[in-house]
């Protein structure tokens, strides 16, 4: 078991960035949104100028696309953290039932519980608790991401084509 915490903090040291720079006001990270663009865009080409709507953007600044990929990405959250929690208890079901079991002394041989049940039973409870948390936390961004994007989506928009409102 102590290989394993090792190995776990080993990995979070990898993990962990080698340095840390202030943010200028020039530079902008990729998580914000784009600043705003101009209700119509001149396309030029070689039939000639096409003027073309604009994106439909959030109250944020995001486009559908990018509505997208983060409703993608919560519903990535939302499963890693179902997992996070079936794993751990799982691991907190084991560590109980070995307890239980050496208390009721359904085993002969078992006069104390075996020294793993107490770090198994811990972290499978850390681990359910956190992912319980976490699923909590993705779920409602989800659900918000996915308001947002829908909202999006049924924006009336006029059709060029049929020279009518579009819903």
């Amino acid at each position: 078991m102590r290989y394993l915490v090792g190995f776990v903090l080993l990995l979070a040291l990898v993990a962990s960035p080698l340095g840390v720079s202030a943010q200028t006001a020039g530079e902008v990270s990729a998580s914000e949104p784009a600043p705003e663009e101009p209700a119509l865009q001149l396309k030029l080409d070689a039939a000639g100028v096409e003027v073309t709507p604009s994106p439909s953007r959030t109250e944020d600044g995001y486009t559908l696309e990018e509505m997208e990929v983060r409703v993608k990405r919560a519903k990535i959250g939302l499963w890693s953290t179902a997992g996070a929690t079936v794993v751990g208890t799982g691991m907190a079901f084991a560590a109980f039932g070995a307890a239980w079991s050496c208390a009721l002394a359904w085993s002969p041989s078992c006069s104390s519980p075996p020294g793993w049940v107490a770090p198994v039973g811990w972290t499978g409870m850390v681990l359910m608790v956190g992912g319980i948390s976490g699923m909590i936390a993705c779920g409602i961004l989800k659900r918000r991401r996915r308001r947002d994007r829908d909202r999006l989506r049924r924006r009336v928009q006029w059709d060029p084509a049929r020279s009518r409102v579009v819903f």
